[in-house]
């Protein structure tokens, strides 16, 4: 019997801790965190960007520093409240 495809929620929770999504331009971005017990985030924050590809939806890194720092001071003003900020 085939195994169904897993959700792209399923595949991200599995590595991953989702702080938060930001829309820009269309495009709807992942603010995540690799998964750890603890409860701080100590570390990168990587941005994914959903895509299809072959028609199955992946992240995919933003790569691009312009569109990186746009969705990350977007995240920063949207949770300030949240999380304490280093830079």
């Amino acid at each position: 019997m085939a195994e169904e495809p897993k959700d792209l929620m399923e595949e991200i929770e599995e590595d991953f801790e989702l702080l938060d999504t930001v829309e820009l331009d269309g495009e709807l971005y992942f603010m995540l965190v690799p998964a750890t017990d603890s409860d701080e985030i100590d570390g990168e924050v990587f941005i994914m960007r959903r895509v299809e590809q072959d028609g199955e939806e992946m992240l995919e890194a933003v790569e691009d520093d312009e569109t990186f720092d746009k969705v990350y001071n977007i995240f920063k003003e949207k949770n300030k409240d949240e999380f304490e900020f280093l830079d």
